[in-house]
C-alpha cells in the first residue's frame, strides 16, 4: 500500500475515508428513495390503468350493443393516438430547428428542401414559401411542371373534391 504523506492541506487516510463513507451513505439513501418512488409509481400506474381499462371496456360494450365493433373503435382511437404522438414529435423537431441561429436555421431549411422534406410548417419555411409565392405572382412566369409532377397533381386532383382541392391551397 502506498503511504500517503501528510501535508497541511491534505486529509489523513482516516479523514478521507470518512468523506467516502458519508458520500456512499448518501448515495445508498438516494438509491433506496428512488427504488421506493419507482414502486409507488408502479402501484399508482396500475390503478390508473385499471380504471381506464374498466371505463374503456364499458364503452366497448355499449358500442357493441349499438352495432359498432370494438375493432373499429380501437382502430380509430389508436390512429388518433398515433397522430397526436406524430404531431408532438413534429413540433419538437420544428422547435429544435427554430432554436438554431439564423445562419444555421437557413442552412437546415436548405438541407430539408434538398431532402424533399416539407419545411413549410416551420416559421422560417412558411415565410420563405410566402416570399416565393409573392415573387411568382409579381413575375408572372411560373415554372412549368415536368410530366411526372403534372401526372401526380392530376391524379390527386381527380381524387379530391373541389372543396378539398381548393382547401389544400394548390396553385395548379
Amino acid at each position: 500500500m502506498t503511504k500517503v504523506h501528510e501535508r497541511p492541506n491534505r486529509a489523513t487516510p482516516s479523514e478521507a475515508a470518512s468523506f467516502i463513507e458519508e458520500f456512499d451513505r448518501i448515495e445508498q439513501d438516494r438509491e433506496e428513495k428512488i427504488r421506493q418512488l419507482d414502486a409507488d409509481f408502479k402501484v399508482k400506474k396500475r390503478a390508473i390503468q385499471k380504471i381506464a381499462n374498466d371505463d374503456q371496456k364499458s364503452i366497448l360494450e355499449d358500442a357493441k350493443k349499438q352495432g359498432v365493433s370494438k375493432g373499429i373503435v380501437r382502430a380509430i382511437a389508436d390512429a388518433q393516438k398515433l397522430r397526436r404522438k406524430a404531431e408532438a414529435l413534429a413540433d419538437r423537431a420544428d422547435n429544435k430547428l427554430d432554436s438554431l441561429e439564423d445562419d444555421d436555421r437557413d442552412f437546415a431549411v436548405d438541407i430539408r428542401t434538398a431532402l424533399g422534406d416539407d419545411f413549410a410548417s416551420f416559421g422560417l419555411g412558411a415565410a420563405a414559401v410566402s416570399r416565393e409565392d409573392e415573387d411568382e405572382d409579381e413575375d408572372g412566369d411560373d415554372e412549368k411542371q415536368d410530366a411526372t409532377t403534372a401526372a401526380v397533381v392530376d391524379a390527386v386532383r381527380a381524387g379530391a373534391s373541389k372543396e378539398e382541392w381548393d382547401g389544400a391551397g394548390a396553385k395548379h
